[in-house]
């Protein structure tokens, strides 16, 4: 081994000779808290758990009163892949599915999906549109631009008398 001690090893060394300046922790424990059946508390993550009769239950944030229904089943619209079909058509995964599982065994899905495509695009028309007409109208509101085209063409002018 080296001339040089290591860090730690010098640490140790410290310590055994009872030169060490700091407090030492062996080990630590935790107190947990004892709720009574009833008791509803929030833990550090900001969620809420209700004590019951021998297990603890994590409150929802869904608000039943709020949340929204399948038009079919009126299955409340919790779930991920329940709430990206619901947004798009009004019902949860499985009820979309079946949905178009019957539009193809009638011979009508081609027509249905041909009618969303037009759907879409005539919205994103829209939308176009209307973004359109917000940058016409805002145009030459920022008075900086009109400003910097304005002396620009004082110095073209100017540049052109001057020659």
């Amino acid at each position: 081994m080296s001339k040089r001690k290591s860090k730690n090893l010098q640490k140790v060394q410290d310590m055994l000779d009872d030169k060490l300046e700091r407090k030492i922790q062996v080990g630590y424990s935790t107190v947990e808290e004892t709720h009574k059946v009833g008791d509803i508390w929030t833990d550090s993550d900001s969620v809420q758990w209700e004590q019951k009769n021998g297990y603890r239950s994590k409150i929802s944030k869904v608000n039943k009163g709020i949340a929204d229904e399948c038009l079919d089943c009126n299955k409340w619209i919790t779930k991920g892949k329940d709430r990206d079909t619901y947004n798009r058509m009004g019902r949860c995964f499985y009820c979309q599915m079946n949905f178009e599982v019957d539009l193809k065994n009638k011979g009508k899905w081609e027509e249905w999906v041909r009618n969303q495509e037009i759907n879409r695009w005539e919205t994103i028309i829209k939308e176009v549109a209307e973004i359109d007409k917000k940058n016409l109208e805002n145009k030459w509101d920022d008075k900086s631009i009109v400003n910097s085209m304005a002396n620009a063409n004082v110095e073209m002018t100017i540049k052109k008398n001057t020659k």
